[in-house]
């Protein structure tokens, strides 16, 4: 029955977007169903075939990496990372996950990557070539700092390009952050099969809302912001991990007090209330039509709602999310990749101010729809794993 629900449940999410879309007569159908169909096949062949292995071997690949992370932790704190504290051994490990993609930038490996996928994507998808790419992209960066490898093309993009950069940056996750998301008690492996997938929901639903056209390009400028040489632009990078960590550890700070407040103070009118189960009556229907076992229904809409008012780390973090069933739990791990929080609109907002400063009257119009539209691609790519299962 609930994989029936998940089908129908991926349906009405379509039938959402076409209904509140804005160039119905410019969708191109093909594209779409080229898309879901290579969404449906992907997940089918990473979670039903010995591919699986392979994502094993990713996944113990980046515990390697973490593991790594841990000796220059150990120096600087004086072995303070032997016992678990969430700063030291979820977040710090970011630094040096950053200060390899620096690396990595530095020597055009995954510029490179980028710049292949991309192309290819576009071309088989029919979508725009500069969508494409930002997609790719933000499987390896966060949501503002994918927005500087494309940022000689954005200025003059269109609307829509600028609607699909920013579904694509808050529905995605930056390699940087796999670290922290497995600290709270979700599978490595479930985090690396969301990020292609999100990124075939994501084209999915942006063609339908508001679709690009696909221009042939042979070659793609990929930026590289290179530093004097890779020690600059690998400390370069690292500098930017701290700071990020340093704004994680606020926020998480902040609106975790915060959603303690509010609950404490909820709790003097009745004793259960608490404002997950108030923003989790919202998101009901999408947790029901996504598939999930019918006893956590309720409790998979009080994180989806979570994940939209405050961020998916805090989600991530609830302790509802670490009773979940086997089932439940992987396609709520799906659901939670992504940076789709009203957060995410500021971000963006100041990554438009950066590269293309005139796009910022545009960002702030779609950015809610862009939010929305992000949040049903999160529920899509996790009602495609829950049909897998």
């Amino acid at each position: 029955m609930e994989k029936i629900l998940a089908i129908i449940g991926m349906i009405v999410i379509v039938g959402i977007c076409y209904l509140f879309s804005k160039g119905k007569k410019e969708i191109n159908w093909k594209s779409v169903g080229i898309a879901f169909v290579g969404q449906l096949v992907l997940a089918l062949v990473l979670i039903k075939t010995p591919a699986w292995k392979l994502v094993e071997l990713i996944s113990r690949g980046f515990e390697w990496l973490l593991a790594q992370s841990s000796e220059g932790i150990n120096f600087v704190f004086g072995g303070i990372s032997d016992n678990f504290v969430f700063f030291i051994n979820s977040l710090l490990p970011i630094v040096f996950i950053s200060a390899i993609m620096g690396l990595l930038f530095h020597f055009g490996i995954i510029q490179k990557f980028i710049s292949v996928v991309g192309l290819c994507v576009a071309k088989i998808l029919k979508v725009d070539t500069l969508v494409a790419v930002n997609s790719v992209t933000n499987m390896f960066l966060g949501q503002s700092e994918s927005l500087f490898v494309t940022k000689s093309y954005l200025p003059n993009a269109k609307d829509s390009v600028i609607f699909a950069t920013l579904v694509g940056g808050m529905t995605s996750i930056s390699v940087s952050v796999v670290g922290l998301y497995a600290g709270f008690d979700a599978s490595m492996e479930w985090i690396i099969v969301s990020m292609p997938l999100t990124v075939f929901s994501t084209f999915v639903l942006t063609q339908i809302v508001m679709p690009t056209k696909y221009e042939p390009v042979e070659e793609l400028v990929v930026e590289n912001d290179k530093g004097v040489n890779f020690i600059d632009t690998m400390m370069s990078y690292a500098t930017t991990g701290f700071k990020s960590v340093i704004g994680i550890a606020v926020a998480l700070m902040v609106f975790i007090s915060l959603v303690y407040m509010v609950n404490n103070l909820l709790g003097f009118v009745a004793p259960w209330l608490t404002i997950e189960k108030i923003l989790g009556v919202v998101f009901y229907p999408l947790a029901l039509l996504m598939g999930v076992p019918f006893g956590e229904i309720g409790v998979v809409s009080e994180i989806l709602a979570t994940k939209l008012a405050l961020n998916e780390a805090v989600a991530f973090g609830l302790p509802q999310f670490a009773m979940l069933s086997a089932n439940a739990k992987a396609m709520m791990t799906v659901a939670l990749c992504g940076f789709a929080g009203f957060g995410s609109i500021g971000i963006l907002i100041g990554g438009y101010s950066a590269v293309a400063p005139k796009k910022i009257p545009v960002v702030a119009k779609l950015g809610v729809k862009a939010l929305l539209v992000a949040t049903l691609v999160n529920i899509l790519t996790g009602a495609v794993v829950g049909l897998m299962l």
